[in-house]
């Protein structure tokens, strides 16, 4: 069973932000909607560059301990690491501004971390069910190519690529030994290559379907996605750097998955806009990796 921290929690909740007080706010409300049975918490918000709106919003009283640190603009892997230095508990759940826990989800967490020992736990990220969600954004996830948790097996071990820190608990011990690589300038393929270093460190995690965050970000169409395809593919080209051997996965899969699905655009179908749309993200996701940090 998990440890409890000299202070009194058993779970940490670390949630970098970077000027989105309004979703920030948001997430926190929820945070203190939390169902019979949660573990006792404590919330660490990491101020990726001041903000005086984010600052204003946190004023309210809040019905958990809240720690607010703040950092030069330097992205999101290294707030996660500052949040997990200041934390108090032995286990960290990492979310995002923007994704909004459902009352179970950190109890979800907890009890997982009871069964299974030293384990991770990746938790299940849907579309916020309050706000619209589009044809592109049903498309994008869960079985897309924001998040593709259709490939996922209930209580069972993910691949490395599939760790994504959106809705992620793991021992803070992992992220003092082996923190997020923050030479990764925006919030993508940073956890997948740190996925990758728990993976070959023998460090397993375990996919949650019952421990829900519910993801408030619109888009309206391919065009609102491709600044991430390319901050996807920018981020590739520095995994490979730093891993040479993952080539064929982040670069020449791609890259042959690009041109496969070029061609196929010559033979019209009734799925002929969502394979518009694959090839919109595959090929903003060459240009990130040929542009690289530009990009970032």
């Amino acid at each position: 069973m998990p440890e409890m921290a000299n202070g009194g929690v058993e779970l940490s909740v670390v949630i970098p932000t970077a000027g989105r007080a309004a979703k920030l706010a948001s997430t926190l409300q929820a945070l203190g909607e939390m169902a019979e049975g949660t573990p006792s918490f404590e919330v660490v918000v990491v101020l990726d560059g001041e903000d005086p709106a984010t600052r204003e919003a946190l004023k309210r009283p809040w019905s958990f301990p809240l720690v607010v640190v703040a950092q030069p603009r330097l992205g999101a892997a290294a707030a996660r690491n500052l949040g997990c230095r200041v934390a108090h508990a032995p286990t960290v759940l990492f979310v995002n501004d923007d994704t909004r826990p459902h009352p179970a989800c950190l109890r979800a967490h907890w009890e997982a971390h009871v069964k299974f020992g030293p384990a991770g736990a990746l938790g299940f990220t849907v579309w916020d069910p309050e706000a619209p969600v589009t044809p592109y954004m049903r498309w994008l996830a869960p079985a897309g190519h924001q998040f593709n948790f259709s490939r996922l097996k209930p209580y069972e071990v993910i691949p490395w690529d599939a760790c994504w820190t959106t809705n992620l608990s793991v021992p803070r011990s992992w992220v003092l030994d082996e923190p997020l690589d923050e030479g990764f300038p925006g919030a993508a393929a940073e956890d997948s290559e740190w996925g990758y270093r728990l993976w070959r460190r023998g460090w397993k995690i375990l996919y949650l379907p019952d421990a829900v965050c519910f993801h408030d970000h619109p888009y309206t169409g391919p065009k609102d996605f491709r600044s991430r395809a390319r901050m996807a593919g920018a981020g590739a080209r520095l995994v490979v750097r730093r891993h040479p051997e993952l080539v064929w996965i982040f670069m020449v899969k791609p890259l042959l998955a690009c041109a496969a699905r070029a061609l196929t655009l010559l033979l019209p179908a009734k799925s002929y806009r969502q394979k518009l749309w694959d090839f919109d993200f595959r090929w903003n996701y060459l240009v990130g990796m040929v542009r690289g940090r530009k990009t970032a």
